[in-house]
C-alpha cells in the first residue's frame, strides 16, 4: 500500500495530537485513575485504517515521554492500543458498528494497563486478584467515559452533522 504525502501528513497530525493532548493533560492521563481524552482518537481507525498506526505512535510517544511506568508502559500500553485498533478494524468489517467498536479500547486497556501498573510497582509478585481488580475497574471507568461516552458521541455527531468530514476521513 502506497501512502501519499498528504495521507502521511494526516497521520502525523493524529499522532502529534494524541501525544500533545496526553502530555498536556499531565498526571490525569496516567495511573489507575485516568481520563486520557486522546483515547477518543482510537475511533478514527473505525473510519480509516491509516489512523491505527498514527494513534499507536501517539500512544508510544506520550507514554515514553510522560509515563511514570517508563518503557514498560511505552511497550505494553502501545501493544494494548494496537490490539484495540485491530479489533476496531475487525468490528468495522464484520458489523460496521461504531458502538461495538468503541468497547475495544476500554476492555483491552482495562486488562493490560493494570498489569503495567502492578508490575512497575512491585514486580510479578504484585499481581494478585485483590490488587488487579480495583485498578482494572478504575481504568475501565476512565476509558468508558472518554471513549464510549465522549468519543462515541463526538463521532456520531460528526457522522450526523458533518458527513463530508467523515467522508474525507474514509477517503484518505
Amino acid at each position: 500500500m502506497k501512502i501519499s504525502p498528504r495521507t502521511m501528513a494526516y497521520m502525523a497530525v493524529v499522532a502529534s495530537a494524541y501525544a500533545i493532548i496526553t502530555i498536556t493533560q499531565g498526571a490525569i492521563g496516567f495511573g489507575a485513575i485516568q481520563f486520557r481524552i486522546a483515547e477518543s482518537l482510537n475511533l478514527l481507525a473505525f473510519f480509516n485504517p491509516i489512523f491505527a498506526p498514527a494513534v499507536a505512535l501517539g500512544v508510544f510517544l506520550s507514554n515514553l515521554i510522560m509515563s511514570p511506568y517508563g518503557i514498560l508502559d511505552a511497550i505494553l500500553g502501545t501493544l494494548a492500543t494496537v490490539i484495540a485498533l485491530t479489533l476496531i478494524r475487525i468490528t468495522k468489517k464484520l458489523f460496521d458498528s461504531l458502538l461495538i467498536a468503541s468497547i475495544w479500547p476500554t476492555l483491552i486497556n482495562a486488562i493490560i494497563i493494570p498489569l503495567v501498573i502492578l508490575i512497575s510497582g512491585g514486580g510479578i509478585s504484585a499481581l494478585t486478584w485483590s490488587s488487579f481488580l480495583p485498578i482494572a475497574l478504575s481504568v475501565f471507568i476512565g476509558q468508558f467515559v472518554v471513549v464510549n461516552i465522549f468519543g462515541y458521541a463526538l463521532f456520531r455527531i460528526l457522522q450526523a452533522r458533518h458527513k463530508n468530514f467523515i467522508k474525507k476521513l474514509e477517503e484518505l
